[in-house]
């Protein structure tokens, strides 16, 4: 999934994350962790500035949902002074973070983890 103006109206890019998630048998619960996910990544590209549209994938696997998101300069996670978006993320995934890519990129990724895989266990 491309966002080319994910940036510009972030709002209507998480609804319309949502509705495609939704589309395809999210769960409400996991769905809602997902869309946070979504959300706290494309705000820290929007606070970086990044220029290009964004490139957004979702992989769902039995426990976890991967999340990555495509963009075109060093996004940073951490928000100072007080980690808002830390804790949200460390709360809502098994793990995430940012990768760099050969042509420049940074991929920013989180494996967000499904709850009712995590009851079954």
């Amino acid at each position: 999934m491309t966002l080319p103006n994910a940036l510009v109206d972030l709002r209507r890019a998480r609804q319309s994350i949502a509705a495609e998630l939704r589309a395809h048998g999210f769960e409400r619960d996991h769905l809602d962790d997902v869309v946070s996910v979504v959300n706290e990544l494309m705000t820290a590209a929007h606070e970086c500035q990044v220029t290009r549209p964004l490139e957004l994938s979702v992989v769902v696997y039995p426990h976890v949902t991967t999340v990555r998101l495509r963009c075109d300069r060093k996004v940073e996670l951490r928000d100072k002074p007080f980690q808002l978006r830390e804790r949200m993320l460390s709360r809502l995934t098994l793990e995430c973070g940012r990768r760099a890519r050969p042509d420049g990129d940074v991929d920013l990724w989180a494996e967000v983890i499904r709850r009712d895989s995590v009851d079954a266990l």
